[in-house]
C-alpha cells in the first residue's frame, strides 16, 4: 500500500523498496503478463512491481493493457501493440515499458525492442485497419499478416540497460552500477557504510 501511493515520488518509493528488501521481502519486477496499475503482493514474500510506477505511463494506459491481456497474455512485442487500445497506449508508454524490463519475462532483448516500437506499432495499426476492413464487408481473412521479426540492435552493457532502468523507474531495480566494480574496489573499499561507526 505504500509503495502504491508513492509511485508519483521516486525518492520515497527508492526508500520504501529499501524497506522492503530489509525485511526480507523480494519485489518482483515489473511484467507486462502479471502486473497491474498498483504494487499487489503475490504471497507472504513477494510484491509484484506496479506498473504505474513506471516513468511515462498513466493510468489510462495500464488500464487498457490490463484489459487486453485479459483474454490470454501478451506473447510478444507485437502482439501487444495489435492487441492494446493505441489512443491510451502510445510510444512513449511503450518504450518506458521497454526500458524498465516490464517485457523482460516476454523477451529480455532491451534494445531490440526499443528498436522495434516503431514498427510494432505500424503493424498494430494495420491489423486493426485490415480487421476494420474485415467486418465492414464480412469477410473472414484469418490472423491478417505475420508478425515481422524484431529489429537487430547491439545489445545494451549492463550499465547502459541499468542507466535506462532508472530514466524510466527513478532507481536502480535489477542491480546497481557499483556491482561492477564491487571486486576490484573491494582492496580498497573494506566495510559498507552501514557497518561504520562513530
Amino acid at each position: 500500500a505504500n509503495l502504491s501511493a508513492m509511485m508519483d515520488d521516486t525518492d520515497k518509493l527508492r526508500q520504501f523498496y529499501a524497506d522492503a528488501t530489509a525485511l526480507g521481502l523480494s519485489i518482483l519486477p515489473p511484467d507486462v503478463n502479471a502486473s497491474n496499475y498498483r504494487f499487489e503482493p503475490v504471497d507472504g514474500e513477494h510484491i509484484r512491481y506496479g506498473l504505474g510506477g513506471i516513468k511515462g505511463t498513466g493510468r489510462a494506459a495500464i488500464e487498457a493493457i490490463v484489459a487486453a491481456r485479459a483474454e490470454r497474455p501478451f506473447t510478444d512485442l507485437f502482439d501487444f501493440c495489435r492487441r492494446v487500445d493505441k489512443r491510451s497506449v502510445n510510444r512513449r508508454a511503450v518504450e518506458a515499458l521497454i526500458r524498465a524490463g516490464a517485457f523482460d519475462a516476454i523477451d529480455a532483448r532491451r534494445a531490440s525492442l526499443l528498436a522495434s516500437v516503431g514498427a510494432a506499432l505500424d503493424h498494430g495499426e494495420r491489423a486493426e485497419r485490415a480487421a476494420s476492413q474485415v467486418s465492414l464487408f464480412g469477410e473472414e481473412s484469418g490472423e491478417g499478416e505475420a508478425a515481422p521479426a524484431l529489429i537487430a540492435a547491439r545489445e545494451w552493457s549492463e550499465a547502459e540497460r541499468l542507466a535506462q532502468e532508472k530514466a524510466s523507474l527513478g532507481f536502480y531495480l535489477s542491480g546497481h552500477p557499483y556491482h561492477a566494480h564491487a571486486a576490484e574496489l573491494s582492496r580498497l573499499v573494506q566495510q559498507s557504510l552501514s557497518a561504520l561507526k562513530p
